[in-house]
């Protein structure tokens, strides 16, 4: 069986590890430079929506199988997933409106019913993901198959062998300093967490508005997820007080049943900008394969399980 090194421990890393290990074909052992929750897919919200990720083909089909597999874990109480009304408010012209083509439930609306006078206007069904949960699932899970993992500073994907045969590189913003890729660039996210309002919240809210400012109000089972912020090219990891309170301003008018909800915390993650996801063999002539799956920007969870069928296609190839 072949030693296969993932390196990153976020949900391009877990998913791609996982995928690898149910062939029952590889070793794999994954590498992070931080624990699970540390990463920034921990920061994250997180529910089935392609966000600040190209290009939009490539994206449509691996966003249709994560929205597949997505189904299929739903069904599994563990996994934290679950399938709920997104109410979505465009009060611009959105470029990712191709994503309502690919779920199964979707309708216009109209915005002025629940006091929103948008452009554009639609209710979904789309896979919410409790980010804690699904993200101690997928470890659950790794460890289940047998795969290992260590928090270790790898310095290079060539560090990597001879003590394995292929390594995965998915280190997300990482890749700046580990493959030198000076295309990935941080969007800055700021959210906030809140307590869930009595009776609690069975939907989630989105305003599509500026470029560098989100609105969105996802429930969770224990907590409730208010954005947010794009900040790109903002690499700040420190909360900013006056984000914190635009942020609840604008999630309160849009769902006046959050007004008054304690606030649990406040997060700060940076998304992996780049002009196109990068998910391909090291094209340079070296004995060392390297399959590269970086740059998802926001739409990390959105894509995972696609593109880690296409890592596994990718490493089929190379030892057929």
């Amino acid at each position: 069986m072949k030693r296969i090194a993932v390196v990153g421990r976020g949900i391009i890393g877990l998913t791609s590890a996982l995928a690898l290990l149910r062939t029952t074909r590889y070793h794999v052992h994954v590498f992070s430079r931080d624990p699970v929750e540390r990463t920034a897919s921990g920061a994250a919200g997180a529910y089935w929506w392609p966000h600040q990720i190209y290009p939009e083909q490539r994206v449509q089909a691996w966003a249709r199988e994560t929205y597949f597999a997505y189904r299929s874990e739903a069904a599994l109480a563990a996994s934290g997933v679950r399938f709920h009304e997104h109410f979505r408010f465009c009060m611009r012209s959105e470029e990712t409106s191709y994503a309502r083509a690919l779920v199964d439930e979707w309708e216009e609306i109209d915005g002025r019913k629940h006091g929103i006078a948008a452009i554009e206007s639609h209710r979904l069904v789309v896979p919410m993901i409790d980010v804690p949960i699904y993200l101690e699932y997928l470890e659950a899970a790794l460890a289940d198959a047998e795969g290992t993992t260590s928090v270790a500073h790898v310095d290079s994907p060539d560090s990597l062998f001879p003590d394995f045969d292929l390594v995965v590189n998915c280190t997300g913003l990482g890749a700046r300093e580990f493959v030198n890729d000076a295309s990935v660039v941080p969007i800055r996210g700021q959210s906030v967490r809140i307590a869930l309002p009595k009776g609690g919240l069975s939907a989630s809210t989105r305003i599509v508005n500026r470029r560098d400012t989100l609105t969105l109000v996802l429930p969770r089972s224990r907590d409730c997820i208010l954005g947010g912020t794009a900040g790109y090219g903002d690499a700040s990891l420190e909360p900013r007080p006056s984000e914190t309170e635009e942020i609840r301003g604008r999630c309160e008018r849009a769902v006046p049943a959050i007004a008054g909800c304690r606030v649990l915390g406040v997060t700060v993650g940076l998304r992996p900008g780049r002009p196109a996801v990068r998910l391909e063999l090291e094209s340079a002539q070296t004995p060392h394969p390297v399959i590269h799956n970086y740059g998802h920007g926001g739409g990390g969870y959105t894509v995972a399980w696609g593109c880690a069928k296409d890592v596994v296609a990718i490493a089929d190839r190379c030892f057929s």
